[in-house]
């Protein structure tokens, strides 16, 4: 069987974020300048891809209220142009005349 790895950021991610940005501190107070350049793109990799996939999903989520909220004023505003033109119609569809019958 083959088990595949996938890629998920979850609760050991973020704690593993906080852990290394204390290293990163504490090797950079100490002088350590391998450990502090490892720890320094490990953060800008990780912390990148989790802020950009928050990012994707944020973006999705304002661009699909934006849609719906257009959708919802277009329909709001549709309403009123039709109720407005039916009023509009609806006293020009019939003409009111007074007529004698012959006998």
């Amino acid at each position: 069987m083959f088990f595949q790895k996938k890629w998920s950021f979850g609760l050991g991610t973020i704690s593993s974020l906080i852990v290394v940005y204390f290293i990163h501190l504490y090797s950079k107070d100490k002088g350590w300048a391998l450990l502090a350049s490892i720890s320094k793109w490990y953060l800008l990799v990780v912390g990148g891809l989790m802020a950009l996939s928050l990012g994707i999903i944020l973006l999705i989520i304002i661009i699909s209220l934006i849609i719906f909220l257009i959708a919802m004023l277009k329909l709001h505003g549709f309403r009123k142009t039709f109720k407005k033109q039916k009023q509009k119609h609806s006293s020009k569809d019939y003409v009111d005349v007074e007529y004698k019958v012959k006998e």
